[in-house]
């Protein structure tokens, strides 16, 4: 009878699998050779994927009738120069969600970007797509600035677009007994896209694991498509409340703009500015200072999947910017210099 009851289910298996959607999968895998001077001990030389971080996933969905869909994806990021996790013990780093999508919006579950960090994204020339802090800084701004991650868990997120207009929102749960606040976000966003011009603004607050402080972010933004131009003009805000041990109010100023020119089918020029203007960094009162990043990428396609690229990067730190133990760490810079530089060739591939 068993032996009966399996036939029957090896039987009908290839029927199940037809029925279901196919699962894509797709990726991105870079590397190249990095220059950086200003570096503790001197400059640096190292294998790294400095434009492209490379990652893979898995995504999929399913047509169950009605115009709706079962969608899920789950992405992971590695490091290609090691092949290590990158972030330690977390698999699907990038995100791990599943959610329902149709005529009236779509809605998503799991680690994902935030409402506010999709809209950072679409008002950035690079949409924040650097490997590194040093062309991406709103990698240190725009993400939970209590843990350093640039996703959060435990989000449902609405999304509905209708004739140009996208309107999106999430709330995180930080999952703490008795404290709702603990370890929780939530987003907003507003965006308009009309021919050549778009443009967005969004909030974002998020609390720290004890609700003891809480950071709030705020953009507004646009970007302008001039024939094979792209201009970009975006300013975001950070304010970040006192702490037990330090009293005072962060708050950054960061204007920030840019351009993207498509020379040819092939050759695409990138160049961005971003000011990050502080004030109480850390929390302590004074501690004021400036940090500005500028960069400049060539990419050039031999493919629609398989890029080269040469890339060059500037920051500068003033003030209390210039200890801060954020940037000293991210950047190994030596406490002595004023800036950074950083060079990299390499290429990168999709899949």
């Amino acid at each position: 009878m068993n032996y009966f009851f399996c036939l029957l289910m090896l039987a009908g298996f290839p029927l199940l699998a037809s029925a279901q959607s196919s699962v894509t999968l797709y990726g991105v895998i870079g590397n190249g050779v990095r220059w950086i001077n200003g570096t503790n001990g001197g400059s640096t030389v190292k294998m790294a994927s400095t434009i492209t971080p490379s990652w893979f996933g898995f995504q999929g969905s399913e047509d169950i009738g009605g115009g709706l869909k079962v969608i899920f994806r789950l992405e992971n990021g590695f490091d290609s120069p090691n092949g290590n996790l990158t972030t330690s013990n977390v698999l699907f780093q990038r995100a791990a969600y599943v959610g329902l999508d149709g005529q009236y919006g779509r809605l998503t579950m799991g680690r994902q970007l935030t409402s506010f960090e999709d809209l950072a994204i679409s008002l950035d020339p690079y949409a924040l797509a650097g490997g590194d802090a040093a062309i991406s800084p709103g990698a240190l701004t725009v993400v939970n600035v209590f843990t350093g991650d640039t996703r959060f868990n435990n989000v449902l997120k609405y999304t509905y677009v209708l004739n140009g207009v996208k309107l999106s929102a999430n709330y995180s749960l930080g999952g703490v007994a008795g404290n709702q606040r603990a370890g929780a976000n939530y987003s907003m966003q507003a965006a308009y896209q009309q021919g050549a011009l778009f443009g967005g603004i969004g909030y974002q607050r998020t609390y720290n694991a004890d609700a003891t402080q809480m950071a709030q972010n705020y953009q507004a933004g646009g970007a302008w498509q001039i024939g094979p131009v792209r201009l970009f003009l975006n300013y975001l805000g950070l304010l970040i409340s006192g702490s037990p041990q330090f009293a005072s109010q962060r708050r950054d100023s960061i204007p920030q703009g840019g351009i993207v020119y498509q020379i040819t089918p092939s050759i695409v020029l990138t160049a961005a500015f971003y000011d990050d203007i502080a004030n109480n960094l850390g929390n302590v009162g004074g501690a004021s200072g400036h940090k500005t990043t500028a960069f400049a990428l060539a990419q050039y396609f031999l493919s629609k999947r398989t890029d080269l690229y040469a890339e060059i990067d500037r920051n500068s730190f003033s003030g209390a910017y210039k200890t801060d133990p954020t940037n000293l760490l991210v950047f190994n810079r030596n406490a002595a210099s004023n800036a950074t530089v950083g060079v990299s060739l390499g290429f990168a591939t999709h899949f």
